[in-house]
């Protein structure tokens, strides 16, 4: 799903994204629609919606899928085009419904279909089918989402993980959070930290890592994730989550601390990505003078 696209001749109809120099240009209508996606005027890609009339006479069928250059790839695009096109689906063509049908072994498809809150629903020899439910929120501007999160270390240089699950996907990230409102960045990280694992009192270091900013819907609205993460050190520790919200033994399924060998070698996505490379530059450089931009 991921492929050079060439520009094609536009309408006048044009969708924003709530996304600085992201917009989707409407080039082409039959059974259903198709935009270019552009980025600052130029094509990076496309995202199509197609209506098939079910032979019964009842509601047809809306299907949603993209396609983007690869070097535009892991950077939110694609699922702020893809909610976009979704909110003009729901408003122009009266669809209630909207199907992806992903080739089995596209991870990056299956992943914007979940971010946008599809569910993973049946199989078929080809592909895996997701299905959504649109509603009044479906295609609305994306609400800030500031986040903090802690790269914790131990006295062997190991990482702390926790893991969720993303359809059939095991997903690692850093222990931490949304800011609360009247929260700093740091007091979100401490915090997260806290409930998570049990520890108190620690001091955090510097933000090492600051996430280019990405797009995730949860409950239905969307949001733009835009993730600090800060240096913190602590001996080896036992991880206590007595802390944890009520919602939040539900969403982990594992914990774990990881040299960077194990992280170089495991099939589970990791976040941010190319975390291996970045914790072995931690470990050898120290803390960078600014922080690191990162992705996720």
């Amino acid at each position: 799903m991921t492929q050079a696209i060439e520009s094609e001749s536009p309408s006048d109809h044009e969708l924003t994204t709530g996304r600085r120099g992201l917009a989707l240009r409407e080039t082409a209508e039959g059974s259903g629609v198709r935009f270019e996606i552009r980025l600052d005027g130029r094509p990076i890609g496309r995202v199509e919606l197609c209506t098939t009339p079910t032979p019964t006479g009842g509601p047809s069928r809306h299907t949603i899928t993209y396609r983007l250059e690869p070097a535009h790839t892991r950077q939110g695009h694609a699922t702020a085009a893809c909610w976009a096109a979704l909110g003009h689906a729901r408003r122009a063509l009266g669809a209630r419904e909207m199907h992806a049908d992903v080739p089995h072994g596209d991870r990056a498809g299956a992943d914007v279909a979940l971010r946008l809150g599809f569910r993973h629903t049946a199989d078929t020899g080809t592909h895996a089918v997701f299905r959504l439910s649109l509603t009044a929120t479906t295609g609305g501007a994306p609400t800030p989402r500031p986040t903090a999160r802690v790269v914790l270390l131990d006295d062997d240089g190991r990482l702390l993980l926790r893991s969720t699950r993303r359809g059939d996907t095991v997903v690692w990230r850093t222990t931490g959070g949304a800011v609360r409102p009247g929260e700093t960045h740091e007091d979100a990280a401490l915090r997260g930290l806290r409930e998570e694992t049990g520890l108190t009192g620690v001091t955090p270091g510097p933000e090492i890592w600051r996430g280019r900013p990405w797009f995730a819907v949860i409950g239905g609205v969307a949001h733009e994730v835009r993730q600090r993460y800060y240096l913190a050190r602590v001996p080896s520790h036992r991880v206590d989550t007595s802390g944890f919200q009520a919602r939040e033994p539900a969403d982990v399924t594992g914990r774990r601390w990881w040299t960077v060998d194990e992280l170089a070698a495991t099939p589970d996505l990791l976040r941010p990505a190319g975390l291996p490379k970045l914790l072995a530059d931690l470990l050898a450089g120290g803390p960078p003078d600014r922080p690191i931009a990162v992705a996720g």
